[in-house]
């Protein structure tokens, strides 16, 4: 006669195989035992009713299965559990209420145990009623309301008052849901879990999220406004329930923060539950009509600025990791700007460079491991990372001897991976995202709140925003694979959406970048993103050119010139660029003058005029890019004003280089300049020119500045020379010229708003009448005109009414309020002419460095050891001196 004790051995075994096949061959031969049994449809309820129901060795093993689940010894929980599961589900005869019976008879903890007793008996209790749950008998008529209740009131009290059990006992209500909708008291036993597991609505830790989230979802008609009285919208993850999210899935709680007391070093499930919700495309619906809140908005109020935010625990950030590595799975090109956050690149970039020194710096590598071999098997996602990780300089930390760089490491591996063909790809998913937010969305198949709703304006230009800065990084980016042709593609679409648009619907087509319409139109916001981003573009590719010391590399700035000359002569296309017809007559001027300058740049022989040449070409195609792109009226307008100057000096440096056929001769008869002196040389303009230019609050714009004077810095002259010295000796009360007098009053006008607040200050105590400021006093009466005069030169000791009184605080808060915007301007004037000092500075370093031994450095040198004495005390101009104490302590 066949046995099955030999069974029981191999359930306890460590080997998942071994255990696995011992449950499979004892379920078989168990099932064999009872259709020998008569047939039935008697239900098993007590222990007895099982005996005499059930064959010997079934009732035997629900009796030892159940009695095994307390065992500690290896495996047995798992192997006794998993064929108690199966057993159940096999035996229609047997009842909820007899294996709870048992399960209760045989996994009592009483105080008399010890400690670990006591445990196993809780976790047996716990794998006994997941056996319940996982067999689905409690979907069988027989169980009533009694057996539930039992479960879940035993199941929330274990959780609550074992912090270390809480989560699975949770879970396995939460895998109850699906079973309790199958129910006929359904709705009593919704009531009852919501009033017990809830605790009548509160919810806190994230278990009890977990399983509000699956009961609001498996039943929507329940009034869950009333059952969840401090949760708001139709969906647990509403916006409107963002900051109680973040204490729960951060697992932080002021109000009671014994709720998690031990920490513990796995992720909660309640975030497979919310990555599914967001990108499972079944899901779609529920996102749909119960609207969430949106993923990016999820992630950067509990990742990003909960999990990741500086000064949170290293227990939190080790869990961020654990999230990011969790999410890596769904990533795409679409999701990357909303999880490569600042806080979250900063934490992979610090814990990639401890190289796995703690276990926070393991879980750090780990997950930049998994993200850089996801980034390696598709190339959209790799390059939406790496060129989003490009412009996170502020928060990767250096490279340095001996240490990892989280940019250098997956710039390297991504890039190996890549060619032509998947930057071109990846540049036209950007431009459709650009053009059509929405339906990209869409057609990822991301079931996301952007895919099936509609989003907001503000979300669309982020969207638009994001897409042109990665095209930006991707053209800037040299290390990419990329020809010329894709840069100049990125450059004329910015050109297109920045200052074209078609006619009407069908008359952009001639126009390729015009070609397809964006959807929705764009706003006068987008537009100027594209232009400032054009402008800092075409710069920084000058830059990249110059830097790179080739002998004629494309001039960027002639071509992004001519791309908007080109699209403007296109019928059916008009510029959108306030000013654009006055200017474009000068433009294309511009443009010829510029393609001659190319021109003679292939003729020249010697070095130093192809290098001076060529700087003068990119500042003048550069100055071209800004007279027109730029966001600021005034600034377009100075731009183009610069221009003909520029365009000037280039006139007298052909006269020099001998490409004009003759200098121009005075003709007979006709007398010198009185004074003897003769126009200035090319040098000198270019040098007043350059000055004026680094008054511009512009980086790329004070970078081309310093890069068109290196060239010429062996040609200096002591004219040229005198308008930097000029500038750094500017003091109170000289004219040096209109940069300097400009200069002067700023400084000035400063002077006095610190005067100013000395004088505030020596007067705190008290001021008398004498001391009253007597522009003050005379303002305050003209704004009150004739009242004031009368209740000033009245005899009487009356006082304003109420009426004149209000009349008189408006008059005098509009005064204040005058006085303090004129303090902070001429505080920001002083701030001005502070960085315009230290850029004029950057050019005397040029000077020095490239000409260390020109007869011009002993009329420089004096000026910035009298600048740097000057400034030695004075705290406003701190910068100025420690950078003109580096000049001179370099020599």
């Amino acid at each position: 006669m066949p046995t099955t004790l030999d069974f029981y051995w191999d359930l306890a075994s460590l080997d998942e195989g071994k255990r696995i096949a011992a449950a499979s061959q004892l379920i078989a031969t168990l099932c064999g035992f009872q259709e020998k049994m008569p047939a039935t449809n008697e239900v098993a309820t007590t222990e007895e009713a099982l005996d005499r129901i059930c064959a010997g060795d079934v009732s035997y093993a629900v009796k030892r299965l159940i009695k095994g689940l307390a065992s500690s010894r290896d495996g047995a929980r798992q192997g006794y559990s998993v064929a108690l599961a199966e057993l159940l589900a096999r035996m229609e005869c047997i009842s909820v209420k007899v294996v709870l019976d048992l399960l209760w008879k045989n996994t009592e903890a009483t105080k008399s145990m010890s400690g670990q007793d006591q445990r196993d008996m809780r976790f047996g209790r716990i794998f006994g009623m997941m056996a319940v749950v996982q067999s689905g008998i409690l979907t069988r008529q027989s169980t009533t309301t009694v057996e539930l209740r039992k479960m879940v009131m035993e199941l929330t009290a274990i959780g609550t008052k074992k912090s270390y059990l809480r989560e699975v006992a949770y879970a396995t209500l939460t895998s109850m849901v699906p079973l309790v909708s199958k129910l006929s008291f359904r709705d009593e036993a919704v009531e009852m879990m919501v009033s017990v597991a809830l605790d009548k609505g509160v919810v806190e830790t994230p278990d009890e999220l977990l399983l509000a989230m699956r009961l609001r979802y498996a039943f929507p008609a329940y009034e869950w406004a009333a059952a969840l009285p401090q949760w708001q919208g139709k969906h647990m993850l509403s916006a409107k329930n963002a900051t109680r999210l973040k204490a729960i899935l951060c697992e932080t709680s002021a109000e009671n923060p014994g709720l998690f007391s031990s920490w513990h070093p796995q992720l909660h499930g309640v975030w497979n539950e919310i990555f599914d919700l967001y990108f499972n495309k079944h899901r779609a619906y529920e996102v749909e009509t119960l609207r969430p809140m949106e993923f990016e908005g999820l992630w950067d109020t509990v990742v990003e600025g909960g999990l990741f935010a500086p000064g949170m625990s290293q227990f939190r950030r080790y869990w961020g990791f654990l999230v990011l590595e969790r999410l890596l799975p769904y990533l795409s090109e679409d999701t990357v700007p909303a999880t490569m956050t600042p806080n979250v690149v900063r934490a992979l970039s610090d814990n990639v460079s401890a190289a796995g020194k703690t276990a926070l710096a393991k879980a750090g590598l780990r997950a930049a491991e998994r993200l850089t071999e996801i980034c390696e098997g598709n190339t959209k996602v790799g390059l939406a990372v790496l060129t989003h990780l490009l412009n996170q300089k502020n928060t990767i930390q250096p490279a340095s001897a001996g240490k990892t760089n989280l940019r250098t490491m997956m710039a390297d591996r991504i890039v190996a991976r890549l060619d032509g063909d998947a930057i071109a790809g990846y540049v036209g998913y950007l431009q459709q995202v650009f053009l059509a937010p929405r339906r990209t969305r869409t057609i990822m198949g991301v079931a996301g709140p952007t895919s099936a709703l509609n989003v907001s304006d503000k979300t669309l230009e982020r969207q638009r925003n994001w897409a042109i800065d990665q095209m930006i990084r991707v053209a800037r980016f040299g290390q990419l694979p990329k020809s010329d042709e894709l840069t100049e593609r990125v450059i004329r679409f910015i050109v297109a959406q920045a200052a074209l648009a078609p006619n009407n619907k069908n008359s952009g087509g001639s126009l390729a970048e015009l070609a397809t319409p964006a959807q929705p139109p764009l706003s006068h916001t987008s537009r100027d993103y594209c232009a400032t981003a054009l402008v800092g573009l075409v710069g920084e590719l000058t830059l990249q050119s110059a830097s790179a010391g080739a002998e004629r590399g494309p001039a960027w700035a002639t071509m992004t010139l001519t791309a908007l000359l080109e699209g403007a002569a296109h019928k059916g296309v008009h510029v959108l660029v306030n000013g654009f017809i006055k200017t474009r007559a000068v433009l294309g001027q511009m443009a010829k003058v510029l393609s001659a300058m190319g021109e003679q740049i292939a003729t020249l022989t010697e070095p130093g005029d192809v290098q001076r040449l060529r700087a003068l070409e990119q500042l003048l195609g550069n100055l071209c890019v800004m007279s027109v792109f730029s966001v600021d009226p005034q600034a377009r307008a100075e731009f183009a004003e610069a221009l003909p100057e520029l365009h000037e000096c280039y006139t007298r440096m052909q006269a020099e280089l001998g490409i004009a056929k003759q200098r121009t001769r005075k003709p007979r008869g006709t007398k010198a300049k009185d004074d003897g002196e003769e126009e200035p040389r090319p040098v000198e303009v270019l040098t007043d020119m350059l000055i004026g230019l680094l008054t511009k609050d512009l980086n790329v714009l004070r970078r081309l500045c310093e890069q068109a004077f290196v060239p010429f810095a062996g040609v200096m002259t002591a004219e040229a020379m005198e308008s930097i010295v000029s500038v750094l000796q500017a003091r109170e009360g000289s004219a040096e010229g209109a940069v300097t007098m400009e200069m002067d009053a700023m400084d000035e006008d400063a002077m006095d708003v610190d005067e100013d607040e000395d004088a505030e200050a020596e007067h705190v105590d008290g001021v008398d009448e004498e001391g009253v400021d007597e522009e003050l006093r005379r303002r305050i009466q003209e704004a009150l005109g004739e009242e004031a005069a009368e209740v000033s030169g009245s005899e009487s000791e009356e006082e304003f009414d109420d009426e004149q009184m209000t009349v008189f605080d408006d008059k005098l808060a509009e005064i204040f309020r005058h006085r303090k915007e004129q303090k902070t301007a001429a505080r920001d004037l002083k701030i001005s002419m502070v960085n315009f000092k230290l850029r004029v500075l950057d050019l005397a370093d040029v000077f020095l460095t490239r000409q260390p031994e020109s007869p011009l450095v002993m009329q420089l040198l004096p000026a910035i050891v009298d600048l740097a004495r000057a400034t030695q005390r004075d705290s406003r101009n701190r910068a100025v001196h420690d950078r003109a104490a580096a000049i001179l302590g370099a020599r």
